[in-house]
């Protein structure tokens, strides 16, 4: 399988910022940067506000610091570039292919739908920084030592900052941590889709990738037939790839027929079309609400807020993949 995936072929360090250098960063300027970031890494990084440390969930930022412009040029170098390699079902992480777009290519071309929605729980504290070495290495044709750097780089120890825990993961929150997310389990990805589309063959499949959220859809089927799916499907994320399991949140499994008013990436699924979510509308008529009752610099913010809800509207409802 290795043309599906991008022939980055860097030897050294010195390859490395020959390939993320631009006119506004030439190769000098490149180089330095990666030799400052790597002197300082500890420093650039730390645990973002908006982490969870009760569901042992971090977010990571690097912004404003040269690490974040080092992982930004990365990113756009070597791993943007290669999106047109993606498969057409997987979004998130892929220029141009976003949530609202995901959540239409559920429609399909038949009504009478069904849907099971799942979640890959820990998704990128599950990517190991030794999966992310393998990935450039084994796939990408990069040398030992520059995939041993592009690892470091991209990845941090788990837990909160300061964790004596040994095991390195994909940075959530970092500028490469989403792409880097889908390549590293891509083949696992087009097992899933694979099965999907075979033992459903009849029934219009449609299967969506979303970063951790994964959304199959199918006409004319039933709850049970979508279950026995869901165990496929679980089984394909746990095993197919014993190296890189990946354990779906069985809390947040659902199958839900379209009639019943399925929900896909805080997204309504409707015969054709897809509408604005609950959350969203029930937000949209607070804010409606709290309008008619503010006055000055407050009501102003709200108009703005309201504003912004209904481009979103309009931006779901003209939406033709």
């Amino acid at each position: 399988m290795a043309n599906i995936y991008p022939q980055i072929s860097i030897r050294s360090k010195n390859e490395l910022a020959k390939q993320i250098s631009s006119v506004k960063l030439p190769f000098e300027g490149a180089l330095s940067l990666i030799n400052n970031v790597i002197e300082n890494y500890d420093t650039y990084w730390k645990d973002s506000k908006k982490s969870e440390p009760q569901k042992r969930k971090y977010v990571r930022t690097a912004v404003g610091t040269p690490l974040d412009t080092l992982l930004k040029a990365i990113d756009k170098k070597l791993l943007q570039t290669h999106d047109k390699l993606i498969p057409g079902f997987i979004f998130g992480g892929v220029k141009g292919k976003s949530h609202i777009a995901a959540a239409y290519h559920l429609v399909g071309n038949r009504n009478k739908r069904i849907l099971l929605k799942m979640d890959i729980s820990r998704f990128f504290e599950k990517i190991t920084r030794e999966r992310v070495f393998y990935f450039f290495n084994k796939k990408c044709n990069c040398s030992v030592k520059a995939s041993n750097l592009l690892a470091d780089l991209c990845c941090v120890p788990k837990g909160k900052k300061g964790s004596t825990d040994p095991t390195k993961t994909i940075a959530r929150g970092f500028p490469t941590s989403s792409r880097l997310a889908i390549w590293t389990n891509l083949e696992t990805f087009l097992k899933l889709r694979h099965t999907v589309t075979k033992k459903l063959k009849n029934h219009d499949p449609q299967t969506v990738i979303f970063v951790d959220d994964i959304g199959i859809s199918a006409s004319r089927t039933s709850k049970e037939s979508l279950d026995e799916i869901r165990k496929s499907v679980q089984k394909i994320l746990l095993s197919h790839d014993r190296n890189q399991p990946l354990p779906a949140n069985k809390g947040k499994t659902k199958i839900i027929p379209f009639s019943e008013g399925a929900e896909h990436l805080g997204l309504l699924l409707g015969r054709n079309k897809i509408s604005i979510g609950r959350k969203t509308k029930s937000r949209m008529a607070t804010i409606r609400s709290l309008v008619g009752k503010s006055r000055g610099e407050t009501k102003k913010s709200l108009i703005k807020r309201e504003a912004s809800y209904y481009r979103y509207k309009k931006q779901i409802e003209e939406t033709i993949i």
